[in-house]
């Protein structure tokens, strides 16, 4: 039996929580052992990537990996087509 909310006031099971400040965001969560990740922007909008050079970032200790356009198979979003590159460069 489906349920019928059109016109109806919905009550979130989140919203109680949210509104007080108890409810943790992803933002909010710390494990032992958690990785971060960082993500450098090229700084030039309109330019063409012909090269990315990785070795002195997979050098540094600590770094688990290194990914660009060519590590990432499914590389587009949008709200209506998926047209935008997340990362560019060559492989995108």
């Amino acid at each position: 039996m489906a349920k019928r909310v059109i016109g109806e006031s919905v009550r979130r099971v989140d919203a109680l929580g949210k509104v007080t400040g108890t409810t943790l965001y992803p933002g909010d969560l710390q494990r032992p052992d958690q990785a971060h990740m960082k993500i450098l922007f090229a700084g030039r909008p309109h330019a063409i990537v012909r090269r990315v050079d990785t070795a002195e970032a997979q050098s540094l200790p600590g770094v688990l990996g290194v990914f660009t356009a060519k590590d990432v198979p499914v590389n587009e979003y949008g709200l209506v087509m998926p047209d935008q590159p997340v990362l560019c460069g060559p492989g995108s």
